[in-house]
């Protein structure tokens, strides 16, 4: 049985190489990262391009045939900037479409800091409450062993024998 799996396993191998699929979208587009990432809104949340965390980034395409050499690079910006159609330096054919990144890191650090802040304040407010619900008891434990042998408290400076 071990054979005839390995023999299938390898059987698949080689008709995936002969037959196999490759990563082009078939699109003929080179697309160029434009901007950071930013959070998607409500309404697009259930895109593919926003999937897994949530976040995209605007992305220009252009055909393959008239994209820019690869030795002059666009500098991202932080601000997408106004569409390629009134752009003067904007090749014909150009399209705008979006790319699904990771984690905005400063999102991530104002959610562990928030994060961090809930929990410091439930742990203060549960040795507050350890602390007052620890000297109550004493005070009803030594009230009771006062109450067992005898010890009245007669005047509020202290104890005495009654």
């Amino acid at each position: 049985m071990k054979y005839f799996a390995l023999l299938w396993f390898l059987w698949a191998i080689c008709l995936q190489a002969v037959y196999g699929q490759t990563s082009d979208n078939h699109t003929d587009l080179v697309c160029t990262p434009f901007g950071t990432c930013e959070p998607c809104p409500e309404d697009a949340l259930h895109e593919p391009f926003c999937q897994p965390f949530g976040n995209r980034r605007l992305m220009h395409c252009v055909p393959a045939s008239s994209a820019p050499s690869p030795s002059k690079p666009r500098p991202p910006s932080v601000n997408p900037g106004p569409p390629p159609s009134s752009s003067p330096d904007s090749p014909q054919g150009e399209t705008l479409g979006w790319e699904s990144c990771g984690r905005i890191v400063q999102k991530e650090r104002g959610d562990f800091y928030e994060f961090f802040a809930c929990n410091l304040f439930i742990g203060i407010v549960a040795v507050t409450v350890v602390l007052a619900r620890s000297k109550r008891l004493q005070a009803l434990q030594a009230r009771q062993l006062a109450a067992r042998i005898g010890l009245v408290r007669g005047t509020p400076g202290g104890w005495t024998q009654g």
